[in-house]
């Protein structure tokens, strides 16, 4: 049975994009035994007229279903044949190769992405599940229960352009029914433009290992922040401290730290410059722009206090003398280490003339910082955290973060997913970050995007493009 202010959404939303609007039929039978889940069986038993009580479809949808596989665009599927029990609590375990190459979409009540690592030749392999526009039915049991609270009503969005490119927003209705999709928000059938967001969770920055088109599709002139207006946006490893990195000094691997120096990228102070400059093209003065705590950012730390020796690096001694000398007096005032990645921009600042004080919106987090965005909404969302410190003292995972039972947005990971109410933002630099240059990889240009009702979506980059 179909909810009719979130139906109502979409069909506005259909024709303002001039959309073809794709359902698929999911069997869940909640008193027959396993035998009668045959979602083709069943199917084909209605048509016949032997319709069985439990299973039936609100002919409102009729002209919308397909229950066979198509390709929507080159290179994605919609598995529309597919029936997997809106009880499954991972919809698309298993189904990474289902498709072969091509992504795919899974039809499922629960809202999930993943990401399946490709060869280094290929583009990600991204997989969806949709949403449902079916309203909740569930056992009274455990998985029933649990289902019911993860059900999500809305959809994906495709879009495709001339070239055949595609790109997938997730629309997801809140209590009322009202959709959001980037700067458009539908509600009581009728389709509003030039909304703002509330916030964006950019993929992991990255400086020193800079995507200059990214960069500009997201912060140059007419682009991502100046088409959305977020009020609110997340930087996650905005320092990647390619110069002296954590990693290389910790394993040795002094081929890397050669090659880092033959390609002119060991001085510390030339990689804040860039961030800096970053900073100064990412910034906005209407706009709420917070660093958030992070490993690479945490390599400055590293250095100074633990791997650096400037008796051995003279291009960096001076640096690192001024860098300890911080350390050492803010520790001595305040008895807690200073955020680093803060000082080195003012800094840096007042070397080059430029007064010192980063902007007013800038504000660098630690990492037991908090900054939830739209709290009204269901508790809100957690943005102050990077996704490297796990519970416990445990490595960081989507999926113990989504033990927490708080909603929040990751980076870290640079695979961009989403499990459960925890979205993970991919990366805005380079997707050859040198040491992932040669195996396959699942890493996409992805962001998170937060609604003034507190929903989101994936945004992913291709080809110079965010959208169609």
């Amino acid at each position: 049975n179909v909810g009719p202010q979130g139906w109502a959404n979409i069909q506005a939303l259909a024709d303002h994009y001039k959309a073809q609007i794709i359902v698929a039929r999911t069997v869940y039978n909640r008193f027959a035994e396993a035998s009668e889940l045959d979602k083709k069986l069943v199917i084909a038993r209605n048509k016949q007229r032997q319709v069985v009580e439990e299973f039936w479809w609100d002919k409102r949808l009729t002209q919308y279903m397909l229950d066979e596989r198509l390709e929507v665009a080159p290179g994605l599927v919609w598995c529309g044949e597919t029936n997997i029990l809106p009880t499954a609590a991972n919809p698309l375990a298993g189904f990474e190769g289902y498709t072969g190459r091509p992504s795919s979409i899974v039809p499922h009540p629960r809202i999930a992405m993943r990401s399946v690592a490709s060869h280094p030749s290929e583009d990600t392999k991204l997989m969806y599940t949709t949403g449902t526009l079916t309203q909740r039915n569930y056992i009274q049991r455990k998985s029933g229960q649990m289902a019911e609270f993860h059900h999500c009503y809305g959809g994906l969005l495709v879009e495709v352009d001339s070239d055949g490119y595609w790109f997938c927003r997730q629309l997801n209705a809140d209590s009322e029914g009202v959709i959001h999709d980037l700067d458009l928000r539908v509600a009581g059938g009728r389709v509003t433009t030039g909304n703002r967001i509330e916030a964006v969770t950019w993929g992991d920055i990255h400086v020193a290992y800079a995507d200059e088109v990214s960069y500009d599709l997201a912060w140059g002139h007419g682009g991502i922040v100046d088409t959305l207006k977020p009020r609110k946006q997340f930087l996650h490893d905005l320092l990647d401290f390619r110069a002296r990195n954590g990693h290389v000094i910790k394993k040795g691997l002094h081929h890397d730290a050669f090659k880092e120096w033959a390609l002119g990228h060991n001085n510390v102070e030339w990689e804040i410059t860039g961030v800096t400059n970053f900073l100064a093209k990412a910034v906005r003065d209407w706009m709420e722009t917070y660093v958030v705590a992070s490993n690479h950012n945490d390599f400055l730390v590293e250095w100074v206090y633990k791997t650096g020796d400037f008796r051995r690096d003279p291009e960096n001694a001076r640096y690192y003398l001024e860098a300890a000398l911080h350390m050492w007096q803010h520790m001595e005032a305040h008895k807690e280490l200073p955020n680093m990645t803060e000082w080195a921009v003012r800094d840096n600042l007042i070397k080059r003339g430029l007064h010192g004080n980063p902007p007013r919106l800038l504000k660098f987090l630690g990492a037991q910082s908090s900054v939830v965005v739209c709290p009204d909404a269901h508790g809100g969302i957690e943005c102050a955290m990077h996704g490297h410190l796990g519970p416990n003292g445990a490595r960081g995972t989507p999926g113990n973060y989504a033990k927490m039972g708080r909603k929040a947005n990751i980076g870290h990971h640079h695979s961009a997913g989403i499990w459960d109410g925890v979205y993970v933002a991919g990366i805005m630099g380079s997707l050859k970050q040198g040491y992932n240059d040669d195996g396959p990889g699942s890493w996409s240009q992805s962001n998170v995007i937060v609604y003034p009702n507190g929903k989101r979506a994936v945004i992913t980059l291709y080809d110079g493009k965010w959208r169609a």
